[in-house]
């Protein structure tokens, strides 16, 4: 769960990618979470469902003439990253100092490595994005390498908890600190 306030969170489920908001009414959605956990879950009002696609997508290069790719015109993360603000900010940062390099200084080598360098970071956070959806989406999905990929992605979670590199490396990759 992904915290939304004191009295709010998001959470993401898995269903299949061409089911519709009105297929999943508030008490299947409960249900749903309390099979997957194990438990009973406290439910509330749900203020808004919708079906998203867990999609990755990166154009490259982020330029072409005087036009520069920002944020999700450039790149794509899945939801359950919570990385798309954290790069679209990141972009127009390495943009803005950029244009101020070339209006202050006349440099342009900014903008001529823009994408480069926009893109490093962004390959980064990608690679983590996929892996979180691919361990927390496709792991108990039976048609998905069965059995193998659920038990897979039970070590690599219990990792998370066990191992203080491990933790550490998903703390900086979450903060964004890398």
């Amino acid at each position: 769960m992904i915290p939304r306030g004191e009295n709010a969170g998001r959470l993401y489920l898995q269903c299949p990618a061409g089911d519709s908001p009105e297929q999943w009414p508030d008490q299947r959605i409960w249900s749903e979470l309390a099979a997957r956990f194990g438990t009973d879950v406290p439910s509330g009002k749900i203020i808004d469902k919708r079906i998203v696609p867990l999609r990755c997508v990166v154009y490259s290069p982020m330029s072409h003439g005087r036009l520069y790719l920002l944020g999700d015109a450039a790149h794509i993360v899945p939801p359950m990253s919570a990385k798309g603000i954290h790069l679209a900010l990141y972009d127009t940062e390495v943009f803005a100092r950029a244009i101020i390099a070339k209006i202050k200084e006349g440099d342009a080598s900014g903008l001529g490595n823009y994408s480069d360098t926009c893109l490093r970071h962004i390959w980064n956070y990608q690679a983590f994005a996929a892996w979180l959806t691919e361990l927390m989406h496709n792991a108990g999905d039976a048609s998905y390498e069965g059995d193998f990929r659920k038990e897979v992605a039970r070590a690599e979670l219990e990792r998370q908890f066990s191992s203080e590199a491990a933790s550490r490396l998903f703390s900086e990759l979450s903060a964004g600190l890398l």
